[in-house]
């Protein structure tokens, strides 16, 4: 029984009818094209309502298996705080409105957290904005981010919130099914800093008139907290902010002091090298990446961690031709220097554990040393 009506003239009411899609495409998705307000920001935070930005419509997302492009979200958004969102449209007489589209739709945020970065994400936002007649400048500015005056820095945040796991899955139907409903609010309750939200976009026809309700579901003010408690302890202060601080945590692991010894020549090296030095956010373990501007703008090749492991970052140095020749040239040179890498390593994000690389340190630093060599040689010859 319909519950929405239009009062007309004298008082009487006339009912309005819900009606359920038929095409998702253009009953679904280009509403909310149309319309990003459909996503109740303030339903979502109520204290500072949430404001899209449209990073694109149908984002690729690539399949684990090669590392192409597969799948695609329907909707890819950020908010003003940068935080990444993930929307899926489904009718409500799709059968895959169901569980099924839980799966799928988790499945698209692990791909794209692995795999997006902050260059791709910024490049997207450009070409939809310019798609929609704007820029990103003026796109940044209509969101409010408080990034107005870096745009780079915004995209940064975006990147580490993807990879930090601090993102918002949205599913937006016209009608949601009731185990749907229940679904999302229980993992929602599980899942720390992932909001799993859905928006039920109820539709209604009378009078030559189209309403459309956006209703919130997946929030209660128990889930509210444990949301907040979540982003509290994501936010705590950074165990290690310079060398001295990251000593003193490798210490508190309890690394010999050859390891430690090791992780500061590959500091010093670095250092040495004009790198960048980007401290981690970690709020018991410490780390520390080194970017050259010159290879990739905001993706280190390695992170050091103050438990002595060593993540290589290959998969991330694929967008471009530089960054690709730097990273093939690094990869060789360690392999050279009896570095054993796995089958598929320029698609992966590997761990190097510390007893594999302290007493091969020299090589590292050299090989690293090299690769930089030839990667700026190459970018000058070209």
């Amino acid at each position: 029984m319909s519950s929405v009506y239009i009062v007309k003239e004298g008082g009487k009411t006339e009912s309005m009818k819900v009606v359920h899609c038929k095409n998702e495409e253009e009953e679904l998705q280009s509403i909310l094209m149309n319309n990003f307000n459909l996503l109740p920001g303030d339903q979502i935070n109520p204290d500072n309502p949430s404001r899209w930005m449209l990073i694109k419509r149908e984002m690729p997302v690539p399949d684990p298996s090669n590392g192409k492009d597969r799948w695609s979200i329907d909707f890819f958004f950020v908010d003003q705080e940068a935080k990444p969102t993930f929307v899926e449209c489904k009718r409500y007489h799709d059968t895959r409105a169901r569980r099924e589209v839980v799966g799928q739709v988790l499945e698209y945020a692990s791909n794209g957290q692995y795999y997006w970065n902050a260059d791709d994400l910024r490049a997207h936002a450009e070409t939809t904005a310019k798609a929609n007649g704007s820029t990103l400048s003026e796109a940044m500015i209509a969101v409010q981010s408080g990034f107005e005056d870096s745009t780079e820095e915004f995209f940064k945040e975006v990147e580490r919130k993807l990879k930090a796991s601090d993102i918002r899955i949205v599913f937006f139907l016209e009608e949601a099914p009731t185990e749907l409903k229940r679904l999302v609010e229980f993992m929602n309750a599980q899942m720390g800093t992932v909001e799993v939200l859905l928006v039920e976009a109820k539709q209604y026809n009378g009078s030559n008139i189209r309403l459309v309700v956006p209703t919130l579901y997946g929030f209660t003010e128990r889930i509210r907290e444990i949301k907040r408690a979540a982003a509290a302890e994501q936010n705590r202060k950074p165990i290690a902010t310079d060398w001295e601080s990251f000593r003193k945590n490798a210490e508190q692991k309890g690394l010999e002091e050859q390891t430690i010894a090791a992780m500061r020549e590959v500091y010093d090296a670095c250092k040495a090298l004009q790198a960048d030095i980007s401290w981690g956010r970690g709020v018991a373990t410490g780390s520390f990446s080194p970017i050259w501007q010159s290879i990739h703008s905001s993706i280190a090749p390695f992170s050091l961690f103050a438990n002595g492991k060593l993540d290589t970052h290959f998969s991330s140095f694929q967008s471009t031709e530089v960054a690709k020749e730097f990273s093939t040239a690094l990869a060789a040179k360690l392999i050279e220097g009896g570095v054993e890498l796995p089958k598929g390593y320029q698609d992966k994000w590997l761990t190097i554990q510390p007893e594999n690389w302290v007493l091969h340190v020299e090589m590292f630093i050299a090989a690293l040393q090299d690769a930089l060599r030839d990667s700026i040689s190459q970018t000058m010859s070209g």
